[in-house]
């Protein structure tokens, strides 16, 4: 959940920016919380989905196999169940706040699908997907208080996602 964090990245950015045509208070504060949360639901969702189509291999890893799927403490209905509720209350509940928001969340969801079932196996796509995610965080950041989304933030959020997505995949 902690990767959701970047959803604040431009609400923090925007704060201090004496360019934002509108002052940020409450309400974006709210709202961008409120992403962050939408988030972590959603991305749940997600991680169960890709446990499912892990399970065979988690099962005969050294550390993966302890999962509740791998290990066999949570059937693979109650995870397809519990991933479609969370998806679905997710994409239900990003409708409280802009559009723009619902579309960059929904995209989300579909790189991830297509990550979890397919994209991941393919070397250096793999990292690139896992960066690509990262960058909608922060673009989903940036709608949901109207702000202008810089090519530096996109920039930074990519290169630092694959940084550490490289790094991940080496060790």
């Amino acid at each position: 959940w902690t990767k959701n964090a970047i959803v604040l990245a431009a609400f923090f950015f925007a704060f201090w920016d004496r360019s934002v045509s509108h002052a940020l208070g409450w309400p974006e504060v709210m709202g961008v919380l409120l992403a962050v949360g939408i988030f972590c639901v959603v991305s749940s969702g997600i991680y169960l989905i890709n446990d499912i189509a892990d399970i065979q291999a988690d099962r005969v890893h050294p550390l993966k196999r302890f999962r509740p799927l791998a290990a066999g403490r949570m059937s693979i209905l109650t995870a397809w169940l519990l991933a479609f509720l969370l998806v679905g209350a997710g994409m239900g509940a990003s409708l409280l706040l802009p559009p723009r928001f619902s579309d960059t969340l929904a995209a989300y969801v579909v790189l991830q699908l297509v990550y979890s079932f397919w994209l991941k196996h393919i070397a250096l796509v793999d990292i690139m997907v896992i960066a690509a995610g990262f960058v909608l965080r922060a673009i989903a950041g940036a709608v949901v208080i109207d702000v202008q989304i810089s090519s530096w933030l996109l920039l930074c959020t990519f290169l630092l996602a694959l940084f550490l997505a490289l790094c991940k995949r080496r060790h």
